[in-house]
């Protein structure tokens, strides 16, 4: 069979193809969230904060930043610039035995001198 008669546009069709951006328009369509919020509950704060969006991404859009990048950009603004590797709760708790040990030999040397 050709590749002809499910190529819908009369290209060729790449794999690659798969990554680009998805737009509404000239928006990009991950926009549908605050629009599909304002559609169901339409007040004043929800249409501004679908105009809010709208300009930030298209902000975003003329920076030539993605909106993974921007995600990525607050979400470590909020985190701040030190970050482990592993979670703190996931950390095992410090133990020092260096007191442990100097009372041990304390009691020891002290139970020595007593027996004698």
């Amino acid at each position: 069979m050709s590749d002809e008669r499910y190529n819908i546009f009369r290209s060729t069709v790449h794999w690659r193809y798969t990554m680009s951006r998805p737009l509404l328009t000239f928006f990009d369509a991950r926009l549908i969230v605050f629009i599909v919020l304002f559609a169901f509950h339409i007040r004043w704060w929800t249409f501004a904060l679908l105009l809010l969006s709208v300009a930030l991404l298209s902000l975003a859009n003329y920076m030539s930043y993605t909106v993974e990048n921007v995600v990525r950009l607050i979400r470590s603004k909020i985190a701040g610039p030190i970050r482990t590797a592993v979670p703190s709760t996931r950390l095992r708790p410090m133990a020092d035995y260096g007191a442990e040990a100097l009372r041990d030999s304390a009691h020891k040397s002290a139970g020595s001198k007593l027996v004698e």
